[in-house]
C-alpha cells in the first residue's frame, strides 16, 4: 500500500506542475475580458453610460458615437444573467454613470450561457472579471474549462506567431473585419432564426428575474436603463416564433410603464436600416454600429419622459 502511495504521488506530482504552467502560460495571454475590465478601471470617473449584452451589443453600439463618455462591456454570448452580475460590479464603482443601455434579444428570456454550448466562457467572468459566479472547478480554471488542442492553439497564436490577442477598441466595441459575412443574408437569416428559437420556457421566469432586477437596481441608484431590440435583417425576423418575440416585447414594454427609470426601444424592424447595414442576418457592421449608436445616443441626451 505504501508503494502504491508513493507511486502515485511520483506520477501526479510532475502532471501537476506541468497542468500549473500551462494555466499559467495561459492566463498570461491577453484576452477581451481582462482587457475590458482593465480599460473600464482606468476609466471609471468619467464614464457616463455603459452597454451590457451579447455580440448583438458588443458590434452594435459604438462609444465613439455617444457624446458622453460610454464604455461597452457586451461579450459574444453574454447573457442576462451575467449582465446583471456585471451590473452589480460596476454600479458601485463607477461614480458619473447616468445610463445603463441593454440588449433585450430574441434570445435574451430564453438563454444561460451556462446551460450552452459556450458554458466554458464562465471562466472568464471567474478569473478576468472576478465575479465568483459559479463554484465549480472547471469554471476557475482555463485548462479544465478548455479543450486542449485549443489552448495549444492559443499559445501557438500568441507566443510562437505573434498574434494579437485583443479584439475589441479600447472603447470596449467590436467590428467586423468585411462589411459583410462570406454568405448571403437571405441564407444566414432562417439559420440563426432557427439556431435562436428555444426549446422550451425552462429559463424564462429567472431571467425575467435578472431584467427586473436589472431594472430595480438602477432604478434604486437614480440610473436610467434603456432596453433595446436591436435591429435585424428580414430575412432574419421573418422566421422567428411569434411566441418566443411577443414574450420579450411584452417583458420590455412591461418593464418601461411598471418604472420610471426605464424606456423600452423597439427596432428590430425599423425601417431606417437596410441591407447595407448589416453584417450578417442579426448583427450590424460598422456602418449599422454608427448609425444605431447616434440614435441612441440621441436618445438618452434627453430626459426619459
Amino acid at each position: 500500500m505504501k508503494k502504491f502511495i508513493t507511486q502515485t504521488i511520483a506520477f501526479l506530482v510532475p502532471l501537476l506542475i506541468i497542468v500549473a504552467v500551462l494555466e499559467a502560460t495561459i492566463r498570461h495571454i491577453p484576452n477581451d475580458y481582462r482587457f475590458k475590465n482593465t480599460q473600464i478601471q482606468l476609466d471609471k470617473e468619467s464614464i457616463k453610460t455603459i452597454i451590457l449584452g451579447s455580440s448583438h451589443s458588443m458590434y452594435g453600439f459604438n462609444p465613439d458615437y455617444f457624446s458622453d463618455k460610454a464604455y461597452n462591456l457586451g461579450h459574444v454570448s453574454q447573457t442576462i444573467d451575467l449582465d446583471y452580475y456585471l451590473l452589480k460590479k460596476y454600479i458601485e464603482e463607477l461614480p458619473q454613470l447616468e445610463t445603463v443601455v441593454l440588449r433585450l434579444s430574441y434570445t435574451t428570456l430564453h438563454e444561460q450561457i451556462e446551460t450552452g454550448l459556450e458554458s466554458w466562457r464562465l471562466k472568464d467572468y471567474n478569473l478576468y472579471y472576478d465575479l465568483h459566479i459559479s463554484n465549480k472547478l472547471k469554471y476557475k480554471s482555463e485548462v479544465l474549462s478548455v479543450k486542449l488542442k485549443n489552448n495549444v492553439a492559443r499559445i501557438k497564436d500568441y507566443y510562437l506567431d505573434n498574434t494579437n490577442m485583443i479584439t475589441v477598441e479600447n472603447t470596449g466595441w467590436a467590428s467586423f473585419d468585411e462589411p459583410h459575412a462570406n454568405k448571403s443574408i437571405d441564407v444566414l437569416g432562417p439559420i440563426a432564426a432557427k439556431r435562436h428559437t428555444a426549446d422550451d420556457d425552462a429559463l424564462v421566469i429567472e431571467n425575467i428575474n435578472h431584467l427586473e432586477n436589472i431594472v430595480k437596481l438602477c432604478n434604486e441608484k437614480g440610473i436610467a436603463l434603456l432596453l433595446i431590440t436591436l435591429p435585424a435583417h428580414q430575412s432574419y425576423v421573418a422566421h422567428l416564433d411569434q411566441y418566443q418575440l411577443e414574450l420579450v416585447i411584452s417583458s420590455g414594454e412591461k418593464m418601461k410603464s411598471k418604472y420610471d427609470n426605464c424606456i423600452y426601444l423597439n427596432l428590430l424592424e425599423d425601417p431606417n436600416f437596410n441591407d447595407a447595414d448589416f453584417y450578417d442576418a442579426d448583427h450590424p457592421n460598422a456602418n449599422g454600429a454608427k448609425k444605431l449608436s447616434i440614435l441612441v445616443d440621441d436618445l438618452i441626451s434627453k430626459p426619459l419622459n
